[in-house]
């Protein structure tokens, strides 16, 4: 099981989505889970990038989870855990073992604006996601340190770009960790070079 965490229009769907079509993985959206619910309260926090109850967060994942589990498929978490109160139970109810590694999609302030700008996303005004990006910058330092001293491995990867360039950089970092095959860079002779280049 792997997470891939990054602040609002940083991509982390779209490479949840690359890597599980990609690898026949599982891919779980945190933020997906939650509005399939259909609670009036947790739809308002969505809106408006507010903290969701712990405690219905909590029963959404670990069932979850708990299916995900029984596929076989390695998993990725899609922004979850979200805080370091999520962290916490993974910490406290032994998840924390699944998790193989996780992955942090670094992108600009004014290049995450533009994109969020473009999906048009009902939640997504100025407000809450100011709100949201304010929650993950309060969070991240702090989940990282957390996620590095129960021995787990956190690598940053450069989220800017097109969604092909950064999956590759993922895919460097899933190479390393052995979850994917190194790739076979083609050895090309001196002549055949020459052929190419002209």
């Amino acid at each position: 099981m792997i997470t891939l965490f990054g602040a609002p229009g940083a991509g982390k769907t779209v490479q949840g989505q690359l890597l599980a079509n990609k690898y026949h993985w599982s891919w779980v959206s945190y933020r997906d889970l939650l509005a399939s619910l259909h609670d009036r309260d947790i739809s308002f926090a969505l809106e408006h990038g507010m903290f969701i109850d712990d405690d219905k967060a909590t029963k959404v994942m670990d069932k979850a989870l708990q299916r995900l589990g029984r596929s076989g498929k390695r998993v990725i978490l899609d922004g979850y855990p979200a805080d370091y109160r999520q962290l916490k139970w993974l910490i406290d109810n032994k998840r924390i073992n699944d998790l193989e590694g996780a992955i942090v999609l670094r992108v600009p302030r004014g290049e995450l604006w533009r994109r969020l700008v473009e999906r048009k996303r009902v939640d997504d005004t100025r407000a809450a996601i100011e709100r949201r990006q304010d929650l993950y910058d309060r969070n991240i330092t702090g989940m990282i340190r957390t996620l590095t001293m129960n021995g787990i491995e956190v690598r940053e990867v450069d989220g800017g770009n097109q969604p092909e360039d950064v999956l590759e950089r993922i895919e460097d970092v899933l190479a390393d960790w052995n979850m994917i095959p190194k790739k076979q860079y083609e050895k090309i002779s001196e002549s055949a070079l020459a052929r190419k280049l002209r």
